[in-house]
C-alpha cells in the first residue's frame, strides 16, 4: 500500500479537526455551564483521538505522541467535570499548536523531537502518566516500512489461522464488512482488513476493487469472496483486529455485493477545478463567436435546423458555465475560522483583551479569492491588534471596556463582495503620520492636513512606518503597502476610514468571481474595453446639453440627477476630440458617475484574466480578457472612476 497517496487526505481532514479544536477551546476559555463544558471537552477528545488514529494509521509518529498525550489530559479534564484551570487550558492551546506544527512538517526531514518532547512533558506532568515519554521519534513521520501486510505480519498467530488454512476441505463465504461511520482514512483501514483477512482465508475477489478505496466516494463497505476453512467466528474475529469495523456478515451463499451508497460530496483537487473553469472559458468564448457568426448570415433552409442547434448549444453552455461556478463558490466562514485563534494569542501577547465578531460568514466567494484574501485580513488583524487597540488601562482611563471590540464583516454589494475589518482603538494619528511622511518626502512641506484618501496612500506606500523599531507583530506601512497590492491585483480595492479615539474600518471590495463575469463592452480611441455589466445603470446618448456648466465641465445632468463626469479619453491620456456619443451611468461602493465614452458595443461574457499592477501606480484596470475575435480588452476598474 503506497500510503503516499492518502498524505493529502489525512492533512486536509486533520486541519479541518484542528479548527474545530481551536473553536472548542475558544468557548471552553469563558465556558462557565458544566454541561457546556463537558461538551466542549468531549468535542476536543473526539478531534484528538481521530487525529490520533489517522496519524497512526499513516505512520506518522510525532503527531501520534501529542495526541496521545492531549487525549489522557482530556481523559482526567472529563473525569473531573468541571472547567480546566488556566495552565491546562494554556497547555491545551500549546498542545493543539504543537500538532499543527508537526502535522506542516509531518513526512519532511525537520527534527520535531525537542518541541515534541516539551509538550509530551508538560502533559505528562499535569496528567501524571506513568508511561515514559521519551520514546524514539521517527523524524518527520513515515517509519521505514507502512506496508499494511507488513504491519500485520507479527499479529498472525494471535487469532489462531493463517492462509496455511486454507485446504481442499475449504468452502466459498461471502464476508460484507462496514466500517465505523467515523472511521478517518477508509481506504487505510480497508487494507488493513484485507492484510488481516489473508492470514485465514484466500481472498477470491473485492467489490468494490482495491484501487476504488483512495477515492472521495468509497464509503467505507467492502465484500470480500473468500475460500476458507476458517469458522466464521474466526474470521470475523481477525477482521475486527484491525479495528474501525462496525459490521462483519460471513455468509456461505454467493449474493452480489450491495452498491456503495451515493454521497452527497466528495473532495474534488482545487487544480481540476480550476482546469475544468478553464474550458468552459474557453467554450464560452466559443459560443458568443458561433453565436455572432450565426446572426451575420441567413436563417433560411437548412440555416433554421442550425439556428435551432446554436440555440441549444448556448444554452448548455450557459448552464453548465452556471454549475461550474456555482461549484467553485466556497462560505467565507472557511477563512474566517482562521482568525479566532489568531486574534486570541496575538491578544495575549501584546497583553491585551480583545473580543473577535463576524458577519457574513454564510457569503459565498469564489475559492481562488477566498485562498488569496486571507493573508490581506490578517496583516490588517495584526495592525489592528498591535496600532489600534489599546492596552486594558489605556482603555478604561478613557471610559471604554477594557476589552476591545475587532469586527470583520462581509456583505454583498451588487457583484462584489465588500470585507470590512473594523476596530474600536485609537484610531490613526494623522498629525504623526504627516510629520514623517514630511520626513520622507512623500508629501509636499505645504500640506498640512491628510483627508482619508492621502492618508490611506502615504500609509500603503512601500516601507512607511511611524514606528522607530520593528515590532514582531505588525509595521503598519509594510502591512498596508502588501494588502492594497495583493487587493488590486485581484481586481478589488482597498479604502480608510479612521476617526481619532473611536477606532479605524478597512474595506476590502471585491469582484465576487475572479472567472467569468457579464461585461459591456465600449470604445474608446478605437480601442475596445470593457465594464463589468454589475457596475452599469444605464446608457444614454450623450449631448453636450446635458453638461451642468459649459466651460470644463465636471458633472453632466441625466433627466433630473446629476452625477460626477468622467472623460475615459482623458483618464486614458487619448487625445480629446468630438467623438464621444454615448454616457454609461455606472456606480460603485454606493457613489455613481457619467463615463463618456465614443461607442458601446454590446454584451456578453468575459473570461477574465488577473493583470498585475505595478505597486504606487493609478489603478484604472482590473483584469484583462480575450474576447472572440482573439484581440485582448482591459477590463475598466469603476470603482477608480467613481
Amino acid at each position: 500500500m503506497d500510503q503516499a497517496k492518502y498524505a493529502q487526505l489525512f492533512r486536509t481532514e486533520s486541519r479541518e479537526h484542528l479548527e474545530e479544536m481551536d473553536a472548542a477551546l475558544l468557548t471552553l476559555e469563558h465556558a462557565t455551564d458544566s454541561v457546556h463544558v463537558a461538551s466542549l471537552i468531549a468535542t476536543l477528545f473526539r478531534a484528538t483521538h481521530t487525529i490520533k488514529g489517522m496519524a497512526g494509521s499513516m505512520g506518522y509518529m510525532d503527531i501520534e505522541r501529542v495526541a496521545h498525550a492531549m487525549e489522557s489530559l482530556l481523559d482526567l479534564q472529563r473525569a473531573r467535570a468541571r472547567a480546566p484551570e488556566p495552565d491546562v487550558l494554556a497547555l491545551l492551546f500549546d498542545s493543539t499548536a504543537a500538532l499543527r506544527i508537526t502535522l506542516d512538517h509531518a513526512g519532511s526531514d525537520v527534527d520535531l523531537t525537542a518541541a515534541v518532547q516539551q509538550v509530551l512533558l508538560r502533559c505528562a506532568a499535569l496528567s501524571h502518566e506513568t508511561e515514559s515519554v521519551a520514546r524514539p521519534t521517527v523524524r518527520g513521520g513515515l517509519p521505514r516500512s507502512t506496508d499494511a501486510s507488513a504491519v500485520m505480519a507479527d499479529g498472525a498467530s494471535a487469532d489462531g489461522a493463517s492462509a496455511d488454512g486454507a485446504t481442499a476441505s475449504a468452502t466459498e463465504r461471502i464476508v460484507d464488512v462496514r466500517l465505523s461511520a467515523d472511521c478517518p482514512l477508509k481506504g487505510v483501514r480497508a487494507m488493513l482488513v484485507l492484510a488481516r483477512l489473508r492470514h485465514v482465508a484466500t481472498v477470491l475477489a473485492v467489490t468494490p476493487p482495491e484501487h476504488t478505496w483512495q477515492e472521495a466516494r468509497f464509503a467505507g463497505e467492502v465484500s470480500f469472496r473468500i475460500s476458507s476453512s476458517a469458522d466464521a467466528s474466526q474470521i470475523e474475529q481477525a477482521i475486527r483486529g484491525a479495528g474501525e469495523v462496525a459490521r462483519v456478515s460471513v455468509r456461505s451463499t454467493i449474493a452480489v455485493s450491495r452498491v456503495d451508497e451515493a454521497t452527497r460530496t466528495v473532495r474534488v483537487d482545487l487544480r481540476r477545478l480550476d482546469a475544468l473553469l478553464d474550458l468552459v472559458g474557453e467554450l464560452v468564448i466559443t459560443r458568443d463567436r458561433l453565436v455572432r457568426e450565426h446572426d451575420a448570415g441567413p436563417e433560411q433552409g437548412a440555416g433554421r435546423a442550425l439556428a435551432r442547434a446554436v440555440q441549444d448549444t448556448a444554452r448548455l453552455v450557459t448552464a453548465l458555465q452556471d454549475e461550474v461556478m456555482q461549484a467553485r463558490m466556497v462560505p467565507l466562514g472557511q477563512v474566517f475560522d482562521r482568525f479566532p485563534r489568531l486574534v486570541r494569542d496575538i491578544a495575549r501577547d501584546l497583553g491585551k483583551k480583545v473580543r473577535l465578531e463576524t458577519e457574513g460568514r454564510e457569503i459565498e466567494l469564489d475559492r481562488s479569492l477566498l485562498d488569496a484574501i486571507g493573508d490581506p485580513i490578517v496583516h490588517l488583524l495584526r495592525n489592528a491588534l498591535d496600532h489600534g487597540i489599546e492596552e486594558p488601562a489605556i482603555r478604561e482611563a478613557l471610559g471604554k471596556s477594557p476589552t476591545g471590540t475587532l469586527t470583520l464583516r462581509a456583505a454583498r454589494d451588487r457583484a462584489a463582495i465588500v470585507l470590512r475589518v473594523e476596530d474600536d482603538g485609537r484610531g490613526i494619528d494623522r498629525a504623526a503620520i504627516l510629520i514623517r511622511a514630511h520626513e520622507q518626502g512623500l508629501v509636499a512641506p505645504q500640506v498640512t492636513t491628510l483627508d482619508d484618501e492621502r492618508l490611506l496612500a502615504v500609509l500603503a506606500h512601500p516601507g512607511f512606518s511611524t514606528s522607530r523599531a520593528v515590532t514582531s507583530i505588525s509595521g503598519r506601512g509594510v502591512g498596508v503597502d502588501v494588502v492594497q497590492h495583493r487587493i488590486r491585483a485581484l481586481g478589488g480595492s482597498l479604502s480608510l476610514e479612521t476617526l481619532s479615539g473611536a477606532g479605524t474600518v478597512f474595506t476590502l471590495r471585491l469582484p465576487g468571481t475572479l472567472a467569468i463575469i457579464r461585461a459591456l463592452l465600449v470604445e474608446v480611441d478605437a480601442v475596445t474595453y470593457a465594464l463589468p455589466v454589475a457596475n452599469v445603470v444605464e446608457v444614454a446618448d450623450y449631448t453636450t446639453g446635458m453638461n451642468v456648466t459649459s466651460r470644463a465641465p465636471t458633472e453632466l445632468q441625466l433627466r433630473d440627477e446629476c452625477f460626477a463626469l468622467v472623460h475615459l479619453r482623458e483618464r486614458f491620456g487619448c487625445p480629446s476630440t468630438a467623438d464621444e456619443q454615448c454616457v454609461v451611468v455606472v456606480e460603485s461602493s454606493g457613489r455613481r458617475a457619467a463615463v463618456l465614452v465614443d461607442r458601446v458595443l454590446l454584451q456578453q461574457d468575459i473570461v477574465v484574466k488577473p493583470l498585475d499592477v505595478a505597486r504606487g501606480g493609478v489603478a484604472l484596470f482590473s483584469g484583462a480578457t480575450v474576447l472572440g475575435d482573439g484581440i485582448p480588452a482591459l477590463i475598466v476598474d469603476v470603482g477608480s472612476l467613481c
